[in-house]
């Protein structure tokens, strides 16, 4: 279940093009071997320039540029999204209560338009 959701908040971190899908994909591990592995390969191949201004070159370099670029555009940090969501859960919440109903709160009901 974790590794899903760590998946998937990934896959929102970075740009939604053909380049950040790939990216997240290249990082999303299938078992905990291929995770340590990815994580050794991506660490191994980072080098800093001695005596630079932050200077660096590597996968891993790369791919925390590119997370750092993106970061205002990325859906994870849609925060105008996010609490509108909030929002119509705690609504459709309050409503369920009222009425006597139970269940879970489907947001993609609630906000078709809306990809999750």
């Amino acid at each position: 279940m974790c590794s899903r959701i760590a998946a998937s908040i990934l896959r929102a971190a970075v740009p939604q093009t053909d380049e950040g899908k790939a990216m997240a994909n290249s990082l999303v591990a299938t078992s905990e071997d291929g995770y340590e592995r990815r994580a050794i390969e991506l660490a191994r191949g980072m080098t800093y320039r001695i005596g630079g201004e932050g200077e660096y070159a590597g996968e891993l370099g790369d791919l925390r540029e590119v997370l750092f670029t993106n970061r205002w555009t990325s859906e994870l940090f849609n925060t105008k999204r996010w609490v509108s969501d909030l929002e119509d859960a705690y609504e459709e919440a309050w409503r369920k209560w009222v009425c006597g109903e139970g269940g879970d709160i489907d947001l993609k009901a609630l906000n078709p338009a809306v990809r999750y």
